[in-house]
């Protein structure tokens, strides 16, 4: 552990949290997920041009008018990386960028890009927000009292500029989309309050939701607890909203106002049940849309920022509710979408990432590109939502090999060391390295709601595993005691409904597949199509690394076997083709790929998928 403690906050939450997330040292992660990791930090966050995050600062009104976001965005992730790593190269950018950034910092607070005659206009105070959270996380870890003030700075300048008394701003109206690209300052501003225990910033946090309800306002808390769906609510913008509702339950947090949380439980349900795509994102043209209206390309579906704030949403109702129906969102998004959106090699990012193109299309370029800020904040949270401890133990939320250090809430010390090729294999060993002696305690392991016949074995004890729930494992835990998860991987074929009819797509644990042109050199896509509702009947196979052309190193490929269509109607077809998939995170790197392919179901006898290929005629 680096031992990067971070600064306490002062103010006590009234709602204290149910699960407490671990600090990002505490966690480290070398699997499946900690090879992205590793790739955000050393080939994206390391390497940013640190000139091309100040320019709109050092020459205003700079690049574009949002292009202030990006310096904040970067700090939050950069920190993150920096005490996930201990790479004293990370902590010198850190404060060159932080000095770099101070310095340009206006002797009334102001910290944005905009000239003066169009400050508080458009993106001004999103830019403000995110330099706050850049700040204030780069303070909390390293203790640099400057970079407090400076925040402090920022945070007076807007109480003295928004509210309600003659001569101040209405937030809603400085900014875009209904009011929530500016009142989503609103998470940042709770921070201030929690750290500094200033009444003023609270009451900045309460005039924001009274704004909200005010002329104009988006109305996101009373028309979501009131049942309206996240497209009837503000003008529907999704990173802006659920930007919003992040500050919202940061809110919560402090004062206990039961109906934000039934405010933000509805939009999250409301997601889920009708908006959200297989591979864990939503919007389309980046808005919510009505129910079940997910294309799945052409339409700029799935925007990168999107998702990153979808995955905090769930890692904050995780917090708060200690429900592993969050932890399986987080897994899902984290493993399918976000990872999805990042190329391999972690040095750039999609903007938007479809469930089918001609190729992803990644890009390195700030220009026009938020997103490329966003992704990488996400790939820095992993980390911290891996596991965490609650008042029983600790909780285990994602299997990935690596260690992590907990610290129990009564001071004990427990370091847990994970063995396993999750999600690719089925065998997941805890093995505690670590335990301080003292009274029993409980590890909860999620037992993910796709899962079937989940066994957790201790000391030949094997109990089973309830999905979509965390089994407690209670006893008088000793150093190299050892828990052995088996968790069968088992490939399903989804069938598509609504917009999807007439598709199917195939998953393999968490991970959703895509057929990618890359590893099908013979079945192009658009020649072939599933004619087997039975997945038996498909001949699933996984293919290792070392056998299959992988897109990434250690990465396998499935396969199945598949139906030619016909050139013409009714026209002959060959049966048993193989065709391959790939997880969506490695899909569309080089060539074209499909997450929804189709499905066409005939009446041919069973042993057609098991013997060579045959020709018929409907």
């Amino acid at each position: 552990m680096l031992g990067a403690v971070p600064q306490p906050f002062t103010v006590a939450p009234k709602v204290a949290d149910r699960q407490h997330l671990l600090e990002p040292d505490q966690q480290r992660l070398d699997g499946f997920l900690g090879r992205r990791i590793t790739a955000n930090e050393k080939n994206r966050l390391l390497v940013v041009d640190e000139d091309r995050l100040l320019i709109s600062y050092r020459t205003r009104p700079g690049v574009h008018q949002w292009d202030g976001e990006h310096v904040g965005k970067w700090l939050h992730a950069a920190t993150l990386a920096w005490v996930n790593t201990g790479d004293a190269a990370f902590r010198a950018k850190l404060d060159r960028v932080v000095a770099g950034l101070l310095a340009t910092q206006g002797a009334d607070g102001y910290l944005g890009t905009y000239l003066p005659e169009k400050r508080w206009t458009s993106w001004d105070v999103w830019a403000h927000k995110y330099n706050l959270i850049g700040l204030l996380t780069y303070y909390r870890y390293t203790g640099e009292q400057t970079a407090l003030a400076a925040s402090v700075r920022i945070a007076d300048l807007l109480t003295r500029t928004f509210g309600e008394q003659p001569g101040q701003q209405n937030i809603v109206l400085s900014g875009s989309h209904a009011g929530m690209a500016a009142s989503s300052v609103l998470e940042p501003m709770v921070w201030m309050y929690r750290l500094t225990g200033e009444a003023r910033y609270l009451e900045f946090c309460q005039m924001v939701l009274r704004r909200w309800d005010g002329p104009r306002g988006p109305r996101l808390i009373s028309d979501l607890a009131a049942g309206r769906g996240v497209h009837q609510v503000g003008n529907a913008k999704a990173y802006e909203m659920m930007s919003c509702l992040n500050g919202a339950l940061e809110l919560y947090r402090v004062t206990g106002d039961a109906q934000i949380l039934k405010a933000v439980r509805h939009a999250w349900e409301d997601i889920v049940a009708q908006r959200l795509y297989i591979t864990g994102t939503c919007s389309q043209h980046e808005y919510f849309h009505t129910a079940h209206e997910l294309p799945n390309s052409l339409q700029n579906i799935a925007e990168t920022c999107v998702t990153v704030t979808w995955l905090q949403l769930n890692a904050h109702l995780l917090r708060l509710t200690g429900e592993s129906v969050f932890a399986d969102e987080l897994e899902r998004t984290g493993y399918n979408q976000l990872l999805g959106a990042q190329h391999p090699d972690g040095s750039s990012w999609g903007y938007y990432v479809e469930l089918e193109d001609n190729r992803k299309p990644f890009s390195a370029d700030f220009s026009g590109h938020c997103c490329l800020s966003s992704g990488p904040r996400g790939i820095a949270l992993l980390p911290m939502v891996a596991a965490a401890t609650d008042a029983d133990g600790l909780v285990i939320n994602f299997f990935e090999s690596g260690e992590g250090n907990f610290t129990l809430a009564d001071g004990r010390r427990v370091t847990v060391q994970t063995s396993t090729d999750y999600p690719l294999g089925e065998t997941v060993r805890f093995t505690l390295a670590r335990v301080d002696r003292g009274t029993p305690f409980s590890i909860k392991v999620r037992i993910p709601g796709w899962s079937r016949d989940v066994t957790l074995n201790v000391a030949d004890t094997v109990t089973n595993g309830t999905p979509r729930t965390y089994q407690t494992l209670k006893r008088d835990w000793q150093a190299g005691d050892v828990v052995e998860m088996r968790l069968p991987a088992r490939p399903r074929l989804v069938m598509g409904e609504h917009g999807n009819a007439g598709l199917a797509a195939l998953t393999y644990g968490p991970l959703v597949l895509a057929a990618d042109d890359r590893v099908n050199p013979a079945q192009k896509i658009g020649t072939f199509q599933i004619y087997q509702q039975d997945i038996a009947a498909l001949n699933f196979t996984v293919v290792p690394a070392a056998e299959a052309a992988a897109v990434a190193p250690g990465v396998p490929v499935f396969q199945i076997t598949a139906a030619s269509i016909p050139e013409v109607a009714k026209g002959p077809r060959t049966l048993d083709l193989p065709v391959r998939f790939v997880p969506f995170s490695e899909a569309g790197y080089k060539s074209r790929y499909k997450v929804w392919v189709p499905v066409r179901m005939w009446s041919i006898p069973p042993e057609s998928a098991y013997f060579p290929p045959k020709v018929t005629r409907d």
